[in-house]
């Protein structure tokens, strides 16, 4: 069998390491999304700060892609202030971390992550869009909290 040139091929994965409702039970979700939210509203204010830097995206079915800008600007007098390139690079290394952590998430946990935390939309809209109930939507949303608080080491536990 011949294969096409233009024909992509994507690997898709069988471990799946979603979190079960029992083993989310040791965590405090709404102190740990609280948490969460803080931190992606520092995410949303620094990726219009820095421009320049690294930038973890989704692509439309929901696999990370690290982006960053090639045109970089110069600016030496900037460089040397100590406090600029300690923000530019906290901001560069969250993004990696968080584009591996999409990276080990599944797609339904990243789509919350992204559509309902990030982007605001509803969770009945996800809901709709994998045809979740309600049960395993949870867990989802659990398990995508807990998971993200414990990578940026701002899990709260009950």
């Amino acid at each position: 069998m011949k294969l096409n040139v233009e024909q992509v091929i994507q690997e898709e994965y069988a471990d799946n390491f979603t979190l079960t409702k029992d083993e989310v039970e040791i965590y405090d979700i709404n102190a740990t999304l609280e948490k969460v939210m803080e931190k992606l509203r520092e995410l949303k204010i620094a990726r219009n700060k820095f421009i320049n830097g690294f930038h973890a995206r989704l692509t439309p079915d929901y696999r990370p892609r690290l982006e960053s800008f090639t045109g970089n600007i110069s600016d030496p007098v900037g460089d040397l202030i100590e406090y600029k390139l300690d923000n530019q690079q906290t901001y560069n290394e969250f993004n990696l971390q968080l584009n591996k952590l999409y990276s080990i998430m599944s797609k339904e946990e990243n789509a919350y992550i992204n559509d309902c935390l990030i982007s605001g939309k509803s969770e009945s809209s996800l809901k709709l869009k994998f045809d979740l109930g309600r049960e395993t939507f949870n867990n989802i949303k659990n398990s995508a909290i807990v998971r993200f608080g414990i990578v940026f080491n701002i899990i709260v536990y009950k």
